[in-house]
């Protein structure tokens, strides 16, 4: 079909190619244009009588054409520059807890983990958990999409899968570096802000994060610092998904 197609295109170019710009409305040029959509007319009958086609067949051909000019959607890789490099993966390790006097409160253990996926239409999905010394659990699935337009250059906004007062606004630093500010959803006022480093060390690619809770106003400005370090969970042994309990 293709080529088909290059023989239909190539034969109406040679003899169209003197439609261009720089025509004048001058006598001789409105006659030579005359002449030459004339020659045009009838050499594309030629081409369709020479390949058996009929009108029908020509105007399928224009419309596949045209449909193969079409601007193909961005890929993963330039909607998300970072996290495309992590998606897919499960990433799980510990936390180091620094209260607002930047204490490291030690006896604090909290361990958690967080999966970046995106889909074939480029929605990004993540999904994370944080559990707590008493042993429950906490876990937070939030979407959002890029889609290369002007509009969405910015921070992205991610909001939760099932109905809740916080979304995220995230943005990468290529090649290494994702922020992200968690913000209520009434209020606009941001309650957390994060910024996670893909990194390379002796153990391999680890996720190297750092998130400030935002104090209320007239206290502590950051009421407490949450140090993480991250690996990839090869073994699976915690499996991140919407029925996560």
């Amino acid at each position: 079909m293709i080529s088909f197609v290059m023989k239909y295109l190539s034969a109406l170019l040679l003899t169209c190619s003197s439609f261009g710009l720089g025509f004048s409305p001058s006598p001789l040029r409105s006659a030579a244009l005359q002449s030459t959509v004339r020659r045009c007319i009838v050499n594309s009958n030629v081409v369709r009588t020479q390949l058996h086609m009929s009108v029908e067949d020509e105007a399928d051909i224009l419309i596949d054409v045209q449909k193969s000019t079409t601007i193909k959607q961005p890929s993963a890789s330039t909607l998300y520059p970072v996290i495309s490099k992590i998606a897919g993966k499960e990433w799980t390790g510990s936390c180091r807890y620094v209260n607002a006097n930047l204490e490291h409160a030690t006896k604090l253990k909290l361990v958690g983990g967080v999966k970046y996926e995106i889909s074939d239409d480029n929605k990004l999905t993540l999904s994370s958990f944080l559990t707590f010394p008493n042993g429950q659990t906490r876990q937070v699935v939030m979407e959002g999409e890029r889609t290369g337009t002007a509009e969405d250059s910015g921070a992205m906004t991610l909001n939760p899968v099932e109905d809740g007062p916080i979304i995220m606004k995230l943005s990468e630093v290529a090649p290494d570096t994702i922020l992200i500010n968690e913000v209520e959803k009434e209020s606009g006022k941001i309650i957390m802000t994060s910024i996670i480093s893909v990194v390379q060390t002796m153990r391999g690619t680890e996720l190297v994060g750092a998130s400030h809770e935002v104090g209320e106003v007239g206290k502590d400005a950051i009421e407490g610092h949450q140090l993480w370090r991250m690996m990839e969970n090869i073994d699976q042994k915690v499996v991140l998904s919407r029925e996560f309990e």
